[in-house]
């Protein structure tokens, strides 16, 4: 191999390190915002399990009283 050759694939390696390293800290924010979606779906999905206990709710078919 020529020397140009190898330095050639040292460029190409170095470029293909700091793409991983970049693509590690995106896939780190996205599973970290995730993981707080989830846990905001959790409590929405709780607040609307205590609240179809109640009777305050509207049958789905009901028009709102402004109509």
């Amino acid at each position: 191999m020529s020397e140009s050759q190898i330095q050639d694939l040292q460029i190409k390696q170095a470029f293909l390190e700091r793409h991983i390293e970049e693509q590690d800290r995106v896939i780190y924010g996205l599973q970290t915002e995730l993981e707080k979606l989830r846990a905001e779906v959790r409590k929405l999905a709780e607040r609307a399990d205590s609240q179809s206990g109640s009777n305050n709710e509207m049958p789905a078919d009901e028009k709102p009283p402004h109509y």
